[in-house]
């Protein structure tokens, strides 16, 4: 447990930084709506990336957590190096529409008004082309780092990159200029240095052999026929996720055009953050299940599995809740108050997540047992919920349709997740239900009538000293919540006291011996 709360630690710290990199770098490039919303689009183009290996990089993950358990580097290595070939090979081709896109830009955005507009979507999007293969080398060095729960170490590194990034966003922007297009490259060179440095981290802190490595780098019909079952599988789930998370800025930008998309965006950036903090939470449990299943310990697995629904629910339940409720202060002090058309959508965007602690967790523990027809059907769910209900009341409810039926297909697949998550730890589903829902209801209510008693009191005007007094604000109410929620659940108080205190206790001895 010592090496979660190291990873969590030092993942929190860089959330942290990446926080302070959205809301410090963001009031600066909504300064003008229409090269916002085409930067958006570039960014959301830029995510494409994350699904770019077509399943192998999951694939490659949970084959190489197994061996890295068995302490088998020499085929760990065979298994990082194939991945990252064929992760390689598709975002060529990736690269290549992206370099087509840069020089017809009309194809993506539809409402470019003069050549300022068009130049900067075309130096983007040639920046975007030249550096993916960057992106593909920071996941597989992130691989290397998490398949050993040492995530915290090249975490460290990306907070300097990010750090850097701040720095110089403040400098770029300062001038009252708009240097979107330099500010861009530059943020791509520091997560250049980024991988670098993570290489030559690998090589000596874990004898990693770099030689075998490139060398690695080539089809392998031997590893493909491993891979390909679990592949095949993430192939599916990567189509579902485009089409659930990373269409609809481009669906809107051509219905609607790069304005109403910057509206969008305000929300999309929330989603698209809540969804790297979740990510981060859940992210290190993908190698210990997978650790579990080569070790074959199937009970310890189980018991895993109970323990994260319980200490994620208040991580993601309670926060989700307390922005989603105060979301006009929010945007009007990050953004001001010309973004006002995006609070509606903003808070539903946030609301979407609020089964998150169950969702990702439950996929991951889905994946470790390759059960492939539960995956087909939950993830196809998605998209096919979220598109059939926005054809359906487009019309009548405009941008906003965009959101509601983001929350509604999560609903529904939260249910038959619950189900499944039942059937698999063979427990009761509404004995469960209540096991697990019934202690986070007094803190629920306590954040639903302090947040409607007070929000009115937030300020909303733009100003990073109205965000950070937004941010501690919702941090005690988050914090009262969690309080309560100790007091309320006595198997998070358990794993709590069990975990949590022996390091408090850890950090007193060691500041007494100083």
């Amino acid at each position: 447990m010592s090496v979660f709360l190291k990873i969590y630690f030092w993942q929190f710290v860089s959330i942290f930084f990446n926080f302070a990199a959205i809301f410090i770098v963001t009031p600066y490039l909504t300064s003008n709506q229409t090269i916002y919303g085409i930067y958006t689009l570039v960014i959301a183009s830029y995510m494409f990336l994350s699904y770019a290996d077509f399943g192998f990089l999951g694939a490659g993950m949970k084959f190489a957590s197994e061996y890295s358990a068995q302490n088998n580097l020499k085929e760990e290595i065979k298994i990082v190096g194939f991945t990252g070939y064929i992760f390689l090979v598709f975002v060529f081709f990736y690269a290549a529409g992206m370099f087509f896109l840069a020089f017809n830009p009309d194809v993506l955005i539809s409402s470019l008004a003069n050549d300022e507009e068009r130049g900067i979507a075309e130096d983007l999007l040639i920046i975007l082309a030249l550096f993916s293969p960057v992106f593909v080398m920071q996941r597989i060095v992130q691989m290397i780092f998490a398949v050993r729960l040492r995530d915290y170490v090249f975490q460290r590194i990306l907070i300097i990159a990010n750090v850097i990034k701040i720095i110089f966003a403040i400098i770029f922007f300062s001038n009252e200029s708009y240097p979107i297009v330099n500010y861009f490259l530059f943020s791509q060179i520091c997560s250049l240095f980024a991988v670098v440095i993570g290489l030559f981290i690998a090589k000596k802190n874990f004898g990693y052999d770099l030689k075998l490595f490139f060398k690695s780098f080539k089809f392998s019909k031997e590893i493909y026929l491993k891979t390909k079952k679990i592949a095949f599988i993430s192939i599916f789930l990567t189509l579902c996720w485009i089409l659930f998370y990373e269409l609809d800025p481009f669906v809107i930008s051509k219905l609607l055009g790069s304005k109403y998309l910057a509206i969008f965006a305000i929300g999309f950036t929330l989603m698209e953050y809540f969804r790297s903090i979740f990510g981060i939470i859940f992210g290190p449990f993908i190698a210990k299940f997978n650790h579990f299943v080569g070790l074959k310990d199937f009970n310890g697995l189980h018991e895993l599995f109970g323990k994260v629904l319980i200490l994620a629910l208040p991580l993601t339940v309670f926060p989700v809740l307390a922005v989603s409720i105060t979301i006009k202060s929010f945007i009007f002090c990050w953004v001001g108050s010309q973004y006002a058309d995006s609070v509606p959508i903003a808070k539903v965007l946030v609301l979407s997540f609020l089964f998150s602690f169950l969702s990702s967790p439950t996929g991951i523990l889905i994946m470790a047992y390759e059960k492939a027809k539960l995956l087909y059907i939950t993830n196809a769910m998605l998209p096919l919920i979220y598109w059939f209900g926005v054809f359906v009341t487009f019309k009548f409810w405009g941008l906003q349709a965009f959101a509601d039926f983001k929350v509604v297909a999560f609903f529904i697949v939260a249910i038959i997740y619950f189900n499944i998550v039942t059937t698999l730890l063979k427990e009761q589903f509404w004995k469960y239900l209540g096991k697990l829902f019934l202690p986070a209801v007094l803190p629920v209510i306590f954040i639903f009538v302090f947040t409607f008693l007070t929000r009115d009191y937030l300020p909303i005007e733009k100003s990073k000293l109205n965000l950070l007094l937004y941010f501690i604000y919702n941090g005690f109410v988050v914090m009262f919540a969690f309080i309560i929620y100790y007091f309320s659940s006595l198997a998070f108080k358990k794993n709590i006291n069990n975990y949590v205190m022996p390091l408090f206790i850890k950090l007193k001895l060691i500041r007494a011996t100083a």
